[in-house]
């Protein structure tokens, strides 16, 4: 596909956050409210794994197929709430989701449970909507310091609009058992900041882009898009740290190749076990692009090079947000860019390059 290259102009809707509906499905579902599981055509393909999984759930068998298709999120949130629900399910992944971390519940007990804290936090939110359907109490204890707490936050809202009570410890979470989910039929899922972003990144190099639809207050650590960037865009500036939001950084990348200085990220290595190794990625990317690139294990160093890319033929390495980051990167290129996957998008953001392309100035 020939992505067209320009600076954008216009208003676009934030899409549906996946990662506050996700949430919400779950909750719901627990609650015995199976309204949010219809079909809808805008849904991404993460959302319609989860909603399939579900109501694959729903049903008399002990052994159902969950197709969790590429979502981490799907399968890390549902793995300890089916074992809580006494299941014994048979996942079904696609493209790299198998070869990513996994924890495994064949059975599923109240008590002390032990995770790091730095491999995904999807593991926790999955232990805090199964932990309290158990009989006894249990607690989360982390054995490292937790990456992405945003995200965690954000499960403790939906969690906390359920009527589940959780409470925090100097360690992790204590959760007592044999609670009752209530429905929240009038919560909405919030505008997705994670979409936003390369919305935010194409503005930072020139374009002039309107996004409404998001909550300023959000518990989504993506919503610290627009601290980085400016951190980014700064004369000077220290490393920025992606530890905390790490699906910022293909985004921020690219804002960081279209500076005339030297930009240092830091907090890189879960990036590696994404739907890609998402720095081989972005570094063949801004290479292609034109900047310099210098990776090490700790530290991802990009030498802007302003706003004049170059053109070529981009990989998305079948990874949706690598895909909308040369989308990115297009707005400032001087030759044709060539992107070999745009459809990989629909996995959070369906009809993004529709409307990449309806916004040309």
């Amino acid at each position: 596909m020939e992505v067209k290259t320009g600076t954008r102009k216009g208003t676009v809707t934030a899409p549906v956050s996946k990662s506050h509906l996700h949430r919400l499905l779950i909750a719901d579902f627990l609650a015995g409210d199976r309204s949010r599981l219809a079909a809808d055509a805008s849904d991404p393909d993460d959302i319609r794994a989860t909603k399939r999984c579900l109501l694959a759930l729903d049903t008399e068998t002990e052994t159902p197929v969950l197709d969790c298709g590429e979502s981490g999120s799907t399968i890390r949130f549902l793995a300890p709430v089916a074992a809580a629900l006494g299941k014994h399910p048979v996942f079904r992944t696609a493209g790299r989701l198998a070869a990513r971390p996994q924890l495994a519940y064949p059975e599923l007990h109240s008590g002390i449970h032990e995770l790091r804290g730095d491999v995904s936090s999807q593991f926790v939110t999955g232990l805090l909507f199964a932990l309290p359907l158990l009989e006894g109490a249990s607690e989360i204890r982390f054995l490292t310091p937790l990456e992405s707490r945003g995200y965690v936050d954000l499960t403790l809202d939906v969690l906390a609009g359920a009527g589940i009570r959780i409470g925090e410890t100097g360690t992790g979470f204590r959760l007592e058992g044999g609670q009752r989910y209530r429905p929240q039929p009038s919560v909405r899922p919030e505008g997705d900041w994670s979409g936003a972003a390369f919305w935010y990144a194409m503005n930072a190099l020139g374009s002039e882009v309107t996004v409404e639809g998001l909550n300023p207050a959000s518990a989504q650590p993506d919503r610290a898009v627009v601290p980085k960037i400016a951190a980014i865009t700064a004369p000077e500036g220290e490393a920025v740290d992606v530890s905390q939001c790490p699906d910022l950084f293909p985004a921020l990348a690219v804002v960081a190749a279209g500076q005339k200085r030297t930009v240092r990220f830091t907090g890189i290595r879960r990036l590696r076990i994404k739907e890609c190794d998402r720095v081989a990625a972005m570094a063949a990317v801004l290479e292609r692009f034109g900047a310099r690139v210098e990776v090490t294990d700790t530290c991802f160093t990009v030498n802007g090079i302003g706003r004049r890319f170059a053109g070529g033929n981009f990989s998305s390495c079948a990874d949706h947000r690598i895909a909308m980051a040369v989308a990115v990167g297009a707005t400032c290129s001087a030759g044709p860019v060539l992107l070999d996957d745009a459809a990989c998008a629909a996995k959070s953001y369906p009809g993004f390059f529709d409307l990449f392309d309806c916004l040309r100035a």
